[in-house]
């Protein structure tokens, strides 16, 4: 039976020839129940339906619309017979040089939008995966951050006014963002007895900051340096918590 598709009155001629050749030749290739001998059959009933004439030329070449064969074309015609032959044997899945993709919209419509619909789908699914490659990564690198920012936090822990500026100075360098360090160092002078009189609003960098407690530090008398100094977290009893 004739498929669905094959049967429609084409306006096309070239459409029309295509569809008209893979009748002829699979209707042959059913009756004499093996396939052609001669070479090239789809091609040759193509042509002979469009042009009059199975024998390849350059003229009639040339009437397939988007194909144009000149005389310096060093490209032989058997060339061009043979990829007819495989873009209608195939129904357009495969059209290959010297003709041109677009005898594919022109000759075979419906694989031409399958094809296109198909490279719509590859095109989304390979979108979607570089988005979730991309999120990954971002995910991966402020995963990464925040550990850093968390180990920052944690050597905070044990200074003291004397020794914040060594402090800022290591985590300076490790790109930890200065609204991290802010928040870090406010959090931090809270214990601090003698930085209770600092002022949020009066610092915009983290360095500013750093400056004033190690201008107060140079200032402090050696009782308020040793309370101080004791006022920062036994490591010995936060290794045995934090290995």
């Amino acid at each position: 039976m004739i498929p669905r598709h094959l049967s429609l009155v084409t306006q096309r001629p070239e459409r029309e020839a295509a569809l008209r050749a893979i009748m002829i030749v699979e209707e042959e290739t059913e009756n004499s129940g093996r396939r052609s001998r001669q070479p090239y059959p789809y091609a040759r009933a193509f042509f002979r339906i469009l042009t009059g004439s199975s024998k390849l030329s350059t003229r009639s070449i040339n009437q397939v619309p988007g194909v144009y064969w000149l005389k310096e074309d060093k490209t032989p015609l058997v060339r061009y017979e043979e990829a007819f032959d495989t873009l209608i044997r195939s129904r357009g899945r495969h059209c290959y040089a010297p003709l041109d993709t677009r005898l594919v919209q022109i000759m075979f419509p419906e694989k031409a939008f399958s094809l296109s619909d198909r490279r719509v789908k590859r095109d989304r699914r390979e979108a979607d995966l570089y988005t979730r490659q991309e999120t990954r990564r971002a995910r991966e690198k402020e995963d990464a951050y925040q550990n850093l920012v968390g180990q920052a936090e944690i050597d905070l822990a044990f200074q003291t006014p004397e020794t914040l500026q060594a402090w800022y100075e290591s985590w300076s360098q490790q790109d930890v963002r200065d609204y991290d360090m802010q928040r870090m160092l406010w959090a931090w002078t809270e214990r601090c007895p003698s930085l209770s009189h600092l002022v949020r609003s009066w610092y915009d960098r983290a360095y500013e900051i750093v400056a004033d407690v190690r201008d107060v530090a140079e200032n402090a008398s050696p009782v308020a340096k040793e309370l101080e100094r004791w006022m920062v977290p036994n490591k010995i009893t936060l290794r045995s918590v934090w290995p």
